[in-house]
Order: structure tokens, then C-alpha cells, then sequence
């Protein structure tokens, strides 16, 4: 597989991004690659930008695309710090099997890596030139110039490009300025939240077979993953009305130790060595995905201001990569200055389909995982556990089918 830097020259001389999040850095980077001067902009300090909560799943589809970019340096990295993503499932809240997955099933040896988020967010970072990320600028508007984009941020201050690329999240300002809105509606509440959160393994009696497991129960579901280096990240969901917090019950800990008290082990372990961890909660949202066109002009988006999913199957951050690659390798052909926007809408539409069936699944996902009749949860797993492992496999394999490339 091809690891080296592009050396041919982009039609496309500067792309501005906003938003310093997994699919802006790589943005960034894969700019960089393809010989395109890139300024991104982060309205968060840079020591908030290099944090995160819990970790993320970056799976084998989004991990093709570090082992083109940067020669390959950031995958190796991710491997030499991380935790490979080995074997792993759904099990009922007794510890039931419902659905082993393993890497053989897409004819791999690992299904990607999983770090924290804070680790990810540093490796993608200092895989950029220091000039190239500026931090504390807050994005205000917008306009479009007769050949380009000129950039308005909340200090006064301005920047020029050829394109301006929205990589700001869920709550996205170019969105919004897309929309002629001071800022975006609410977006969709799950139904659930979700606390997240790091435990040592050494003093848990965890099943070396697995580098990750999840838990069904009744309208929660609780799950843990290696981030490598001995440690592992945990996360809980469970059915709750928005803007809840865990004040009533005396914090988290306890919030998280009532609603799993009959969940079978290593889960009470893990909760038992919580005692002096940070544990973060926190609503979960998603939006209806944009159809084929997310911007217009010499503006896009890409990530979850275009299309935010709910974190059922690992994903979100996947497609942000994969958002990135396409985006930059497009921009990296041969146009006129008139046929750059018509770049910007074929990139748009070529991923649509694609992140909004990773949309649906997704949610799909979460209401079974999070179904709330004990009827439902009982012809759940029994469904699960008569059905063929090749078959239900057949619902994540289509993930793994993505396969980057430089070529045009």
C-alpha cells in the first residue's frame, strides 16, 4: 500500500479549516501531503484542543488512511501507543455471549487501534508544522471573493484561501453561516447518556481473549477498550432525560454503580476501581445527515458538522478521516479556478450515501443495545444468539470495504 507524500501540484493553493478535532488535523496533514498550504483554526486553547474524554475506536477503514499520509508515521504511531483492536462482542448483562467479532471476518489481523482521545489528538497534532494550528481563534463569517474565501474570526482578524472546509463539530459555525444562522438548532437527543472514562487493567480480572466487550442489559449497556499500554477505557449508556446530572445519588460513581449492579464481571471490578478515576458524562446527539450537498460555493464540511452519528459503532470519527482523505485528493487534481466548487460538490456527494447508512446503522445499534422492555431484551438475545455468526456479520463488514487511495 502506497505510504508516501504526493509531489504533484494542486490547482487548490490554500485551504482554511476550522476546527481542531480528529478530522481537521487529518485535513491538515493530508493538505500537507498533497502539496496544498493549509491554515487551520481552533477556537479552544491548545492544551483543551490536546484533551478528550474516554477514548475512541480508530477502525481498520480510517487507519488505510494514516498508513498513506505522512509516510506512514502516524499509523506506526498509533500502533506503537495504542491497543489493536483483536476480538470482541456483545454480551448480555450476565455475561451471555451474543456476537463475537474478529479481525478474520474482513481477512485482517486487527480491526484498527484505539487510543484516548487526549493521546490521539497530540500524535495528529505533532504531525503538523507549529505554524500550521492556530489556537483561541473563534470563527465568525465568512464571504466568498471573486476567487476565494476570506475569513472572519471573533478578535477582528482575517485569513484568506481558496476553500474554507468546516471541520467544527457537532455545534459547527460554518454551518451555521452556511444556513445564514447566528448559530445551529438544537440537535437531536438520543434518548440516552453516556459516562466515559479510563481504568487500569492490572487490577481488574478482565478476559485476555477480548480487547473490548460490550454489555446489554434494559435500557443500558455498559463497555470497555484497550487503549493500549495497560490501560483501558470504559463507557456507560443508559436511558435518562436530557440535562440529567448524577448530583442526586452523590456523583457518578454512584450513578454508575446503582444503574450496573446486576451486570456480571469484569463490570463490577471496573466500577470498584473507579473510586479516584475522572469519570465524564454527557448527552448523546446526532443530526439528520445533510443530503448530497453540505455546503456551497467555495465552502464545505466534513465530519460531524456535516453528519454527527451517535457512538454505536465506533465510527464517527472514522468518517471524519475518511471525509478528509476524499476531500484533500480531490482537491489535489487538475482544475480551473470555475471548476473548484464542482470539486466540493462531488466530494459531497460521493460520501453521502455511505455516512448516512453509517448513520442508520448506528442508531440502529443503540436502540437494540438500549432497548427498554424486558420482552424486547429477551427476543434481542435470543435473536443474537440463533443467529449465524457469518450472517450477523454481514451487518459490519460493509464498514471495512473502504480502501483509500492517492490515485485518481
Amino acid at each position: 500500500m502506497r505510504t508516501s507524500e504526493k509531489t504533484s501540484k494542486s490547482s487548490v493553493s490554500k485551504v482554511i479549516v476550522i476546527g481542531g478535532g480528529i478530522g481537521g488535523l487529518t485535513l491538515a496533514r493530508a493538505c500537507l501531503d498533497a502539496n496544498i498550504e493549509v491554515e487551520l483554526y481552533e477556537k479552544r486553547q491548545l492544551d483543551a484542543m490536546l484533551s478528550g474524554s474516554g477514548g475512541i475506536f480508530i477502525q481498520r477503514n480510517a487507519v488505510r488512511v494514516y498508513q498513506l499520509l505522512w509516510l506512514g508515521k502516524i499509523y506506526q504511531r498509533f500502533y506503537l501507543e495504542g491497543g489493536q483492536i483483536i476480538k470482541g462482542g456483545f454480551f448480555s448483562k450476565d455475561g451471555t455471549p451474543l456476537y463475537i467479532n474478529s479481525p478474520e471476518f474482513a481477512g485482517e489481523e486487527n480491526l484498527g487501534v484505539c487510543l484516548g482521545r487526549g493521546e490521539l489528538q497530540q500524535i495528529l497534532y505533532e504531525a503538523l508544522p507549529p505554524e500550521i494550528v492556530r489556537t483561541g481563534m473563534t470563527f465568525e463569517k465568512f464571504e466568498e471573493t471573486e476567487d476565494g474565501v476570506r475569513v472572519y474570526f471573533q478578535d477582528g482578524s482575517t485569513t484568506t484561501g481558496d476553500i474554507l472546509v468546516g471541520a467544527d463539530g457537532l455545534y459547527s459555525q460554518v454551518r451555521a453561516s452556511l444556513e445564514g444562522k447566528e448559530r445551529l438548532e438544537q440537535p437531536i437527543y438520543s434518548g440516552m447518556c453516556c459516562w466515559r472514562g479510563f481504568f487500569n487493567a492490572s487490577t481488574v480480572p478482565l478476559n485476555q481473549e477480548y480487547s473490548w466487550i460490550e454489555f446489554w442489559g434494559q435500557g443500558n449497556r455498559f463497555g470497555y477498550f484497550d487503549v493500549g499500554k495497560g490501560q483501558f477505557s470504559f463507557y456507560g449508556f443508559s436511558n435518562t432525560e436530557q440535562g440529567g446530572n448524577d448530583d442526586s445519588v452523590g456523583g457518578s460513581l454512584n450513578a454508575l454503580k446503582q444503574i450496573f449492579s446486576d451486570y456480571a464481571e469484569p463490570v463490577p471490578s471496573i466500577l470498584k476501581v473507579l473510586e479516584n478515576e475522572n469519570i465524564y458524562r454527557d448527552d448523546i446527539f446526532d443530526r439528520q445527515p445533510l443530503d448530497n450537498c453540505w455546503g456551497q460555493g467555495r465552502v464545505t464540511l466534513i465530519g460531524d458538522a456535516a453528519h454527527p452519528v451517535q457512538p454505536n459503532l465506533g465510527q464517527g470519527g472514522c468518517m471524519a478521516i475518511e471525509d478528509a482523505f476524499e476531500l484533500v485528493k480531490l482537491l489535489s487534481h487538475q482544475a480551473s479556478s470555475e471548476q473548484v466548487t464542482l470539486l466540493l460538490r462531488q466530494f459531497e456527494s460521493s460520501r453521502s450515501s455511505r455516512v448516512t447508512r453509517v448513520f442508520t446503522t448506528s442508531r440502529q445499534v443503540g436502540q437494540l443495545g438500549q432497548t427498554k422492555s424486558a420482552i424486547g431484551c429477551f427476543l434481542r438475545n435470543w435473536i443474537y444468539k440463533l443467529t449465524p455468526t457469518w450472517l450477523a456479520d454481514l451487518q459490519f463488514r460493509w464498514l471495512f470495504d473502504y480502501q483509500p487511495t492517492w490515485e485518481k
